[in-house]
């Protein structure tokens, strides 16, 4: 249906583009059709072509994209779906090409926090936008809050574009002793030292590590969607509070997410660079946290009676425990590759986003027509075996080893013909089952799934 026309509208009212649900539908989801086709891709563009640029173009093209979306709605609806699809095309990039930029710019003993810290950031974003888009609409109208996002997402390429270079050793205005840090501290510089040249998507498909992330990544997923998606709906329907009318609480678990991914994260690198642990034993540990922590609190919401304000701690609670996911899954894709994390994190987003797509159909179907206490209690008690199931793969045949297949074809052939410098630096790579700060040694034998 199209919109309707307005006479010179320098303020949108509510209900101005008058379209059925269905049609909304498509403007909502058209963005992640495009979202999750170039998750690959922008993973390995940025191997190619340096996150500074892939990453950069991504978010230019989601400000304008939000800048002129007002327009474009109020021409046809269509024009707004094929927008938001491009949108969508170019910021599917977004986080798997900061991994690349991750293993050249952070010390082992410091990415569960960049992780943490940055690429969780959209948590703590939804916090702030949402009261802040609020705001602008309620005094501006509903166009404004594009605009200001928009005109705030390019104000910020400038600044991206600025100041991030593609290594330290490129950055012209990084002090002599943050280089000297960062070299001294980054041991597995040698794994990108010499990167081939192809995917190698044979090897990676018959990596046991690699399939324990992508189902991990998936059961993650599917247990998260159902919290961001259907818990408030539950709350809503079953206990009879609306969690969007308030928007303090719709904001609130994204910012214990959040929080917990800087507790664990910090935790867990602080244990990393005082050798407490091994790199793997850390991943597992903070992977169980995030994966059985939230199995376990969604049968508790099941069986928690109708206190809205207890569900409402519940929720935040499987929030909080799942931000550590950072230091556990996220963490461990750079463990297992250097030269090829950002397609790895690519696959594993892609892998992500399809259960995201599916979720909704499976919740739909359970509970249409029966908003009961009852359906909603197979809704939780299904994704306990989803949680656990996968936790336990990744448990088993995770790995905190340098993979082979991260190696040029040269590399590993003059290992495998005995040459000994080479050699001895491969060893050396293969062996590491931790990551430790400066001046330790690392602890070995700890890797599983080769």
């Amino acid at each position: 249906m199209r919109s309707k026309k307005v006479a010179a509208p320098l303020l949108c009212q509510e209900g101005e583009l008058d379209w059925d649900e269905v049609t909304q539908g498509f403007v909502l989801g058209a963005f992640f059709y495009g979202y999750c086709i170039t998750q690959i891709l922008g993973g390995r563009l940025s191997e190619l072509y340096g996150t500074r640029l892939v990453f950069g173009v991504s978010i230019l093209a989601g400000g304008i994209s939000a800048v002129f979306t007002p327009t474009v709605s109020r021409i046809h609806y269509g024009l707004l779906i094929a927008l938001r699809v491009t949108q969508g095309l170019f910021q599917g990039a977004t986080i798997p090409s900061m991994f690349p930029l991750m293993v050249r710019w952070m010390p082992p003993t410091e990415r569960s926090r960049f992780i943490a810290y940055v690429l969780f950031c959209n948590n703590l974003s939804i916090t702030l936008t949402m009261p802040l888009c609020g705001v602008v609409i309620s005094s501006l109208g509903w166009d404004a809050a594009f605009y200001v996002t928009g005109a705030m997402s390019l104000t910020w390429c400038l600044l991206w574009f600025t100041l991030v270079y593609e290594s330290p050793s490129k950055h012209p205005r990084i002090s002599p002793e943050e280089l000297e840090y960062i070299n001294s501290n980054m041991e597995d510089m040698e794994c990108v030292a010499k990167p081939p040249v192809a995917v190698p998507w044979r090897e990676m498909a018959t990596s046991l590590p690699v399939w324990a992330l992508l189902l991990c990544d998936a059961g993650n997923s599917f247990g998260f969607s159902v919290y961001f998606s259907y818990l408030p709906t539950y709350i809503q329907n079953i206990l009879g509070f609306s969690i969007q009318e308030n928007g303090l609480l719709s904001a609130l678990p994204f910012l214990c997410r959040y929080l917990g991914a800087a507790v664990f994260a910090t935790t867990g690198d602080l244990l990393m660079a005082r050798a407490v642990l091994s790199v793997l034993t850390i991943r597992r540990i903070f992977s169980a946290i995030a994966m059985f922590g939230p199995a376990l609190n969604l049968l508790l919401v099941a069986y928690s009676g109708c206190d809205w304000s207890l569900a409402m701690t519940l929720l935040c609670l499987g929030f909080f425990l799942n931000g550590s996911i950072t230091t556990g899954l996220f963490a461990n894709r750079v463990d297992v590759t250097t030269n090829f994390c950002g397609t790895l994190s690519g696959l594993c987003n892609t892998c992500a986003n399809v259960v995201s797509v599916i979720v909704p159909i499976f919740v739909g179907a359970l509970t249409q027509n029966q908003q009961t206490l009852g359906q909603w209690q197979k809704v939780f008690w299904t994704c306990v075996p989803v949680y656990a199931l996968t936790e336990i793969f990744f448990l088993i045949f995770a790995s905190a080893t340098i993979q082979k297949w991260n190696y040029s074809t040269e590399h590993r052939d003059s290992h495998e013909a005995g040459d000994s410098t080479d050699k001895d630096e491969i060893s050396a790579l293969d062996s590491k089952a931790v990551y430790t700060s400066r001046g330790s040694s690392p602890v070995q034998g700890e890797s599983t799934g080769h």
